[in-house]
């Protein structure tokens, strides 16, 4: 028998055009699920580079750890109702030598003040 094709792995292996009516649209459907979730991926890739770029502003201002610089970040996010991937902006623009608004570098300050 060897070399026979068993007829029932034959049969399950040829396609059946009636399972597959649909599948252009739920192709589509699925490509565009997956554009959307690449496109959200690479935001938090970018949002995260740049929470831990601000830590490391934290870090040379300061004598905290990097846990507690996060802890800084986090509370003056909380504290000025800033989101962190903005405030992150904010901490790596001060680091060039720009300007904090006010409210963030009061909170800041005394976030960073030694105790």
């Amino acid at each position: 028998m060897r070399g026979t094709p068993i007829p029932v792995l034959e049969a399950s292996l040829q396609p059946d055009p009636s399972e597959h009516s649909d599948v252009p649209s739920n192709l589509e459907a699925k490509v565009e699920e997956l554009e959307e979730t690449v496109g959200q991926l690479a935001h938090a890739v970018n949002s995260h580079a740049d929470v831990d770029q601000a830590i490391g502003v934290i870090l040379a201002v300061s004598e905290k750890t990097p846990a507690e610089a996060w802890d800084v970040l986090r509370e003056v996010s909380m504290r000025t109702n800033t989101k962190l991937h903005r405030l992150a902006e904010l901490v790596l623009a001060w680091g060039q030598g720009n300007d904090l608004p006010e409210e963030i570098r009061s909170e800041l300050d005394r976030l960073l003040r030694p105790r």
